[in-house]
């Protein structure tokens, strides 16, 4: 397994390369997930072009670094193994908490993306309520993480879609459950702590003006509304977007639709197009 040592402590990443002219696609993955959730979705994309996948801090494969990790800090890090790699200019997919990240992203690092998608996330950062969950979230895991994954990671699903595909959730709390209590903690006030990015949508980084935001949205996400969604996801800045008739969890509910749907938008800015 590839590792990047950084901050004294080391990044898990997987890199599948290409002789394809198409700009490299970069994913990251959501809270309580790691690259792994890429798998099934790769061999569309690595037949078109080079793909990394990255495992943030605190997850999967890579070292916890700290008390909290800032959406600022786990930017830092894909930009760290992104410029290892020599991958910019690229496009850069975040799921969820992934998505505040791309976003963080596109604040400090605008110059290296032609493309960022917001794959079942939002620009917008936690209500008041929310930041409260939030509290109560780390205080669970404090007590028991293993009580807070089993009991978090099935809410990502309407209810028929967890009987549909029980055993992929089954999978997934059982990679899940290895992860250390302090990668959850500091990964949950990271999220508490993140800036409205609101205005990326309205006022795009120059690289980004041309060729756009893509939004992936699930009308049965049961974390980010989709009426929320469409409070912005016609904002100037946004020129692809995608409507899934599942929920956040796309990538595992509607796997054929998001494939597809990620490919035509890499497609179209490898061309210099926009949706």
């Amino acid at each position: 397994m590839p590792f990047l040592e950084y901050h004294g402590a080391s990044l898990h990443y997987e890199f599948h390369s290409s002789e394809s002219t198409a700009p490299p696609l970069v994913l990251v993955h959501g809270f309580l997930e790691d690259l792994h959730m890429w798998k099934e979705l790769l061999p569309q994309w690595t037949a078109f072009g080079s793909v990394l996948s990255i495992d943030l801090p605190g997850h999967g494969a890579t070292s916890s670094f700290g008390y909290e990790h800032s959406m600022a800090f786990m930017a830092d890090a894909v930009h760290a193994i992104a410029m290892h790699l020599n991958l910019a200019p690229f496009l850069l997919l975040g799921h969820s908490m992934g998505g505040y990240v791309g976003l963080e992203f596109a604040v400090h690092y605008p110059e290296q993306l032609v493309g960022l998608g917001l794959f079942f996330s939002t620009p917008e950062p936690d209500s008041e309520e929310r930041k409260l969950m939030r509290v109560r979230a780390v205080e669970i895991v404090k007590q028991n993480k293993n009580t807070f994954i089993r009991a978090s990671i099935p809410q990502l699903f309407d209810a028929k879609t967890r009987e549909i595909i029980k055993s992929d959730i089954d999978a997934l709390i059982a990679r899940t459950l290895e992860m250390e209590a302090q990668g959850i903690i500091a990964a949950i006030y990271g999220m508490k702590q993140r800036e409205d990015r609101s205005r990326i949508l309205y006022q795009p980084p120059a690289h980004l003006k041309d060729r756009g935001i893509a939004v992936f949205a699930g009308r049965q996400d049961t974390v980010i509304p989709f009426d929320q969604v469409q409070q912005w996801w016609k904002a100037p800045g946004v020129t692809f977007r995608y409507e899934s008739p599942y929920g956040h969890m796309g990538h595992m509910s509607d796997r054929d639709g998001c494939v597809a749907a990620v490919l035509e938008w890499w497609q179209l800015i490898t061309r210099g197009g926009a949706a």
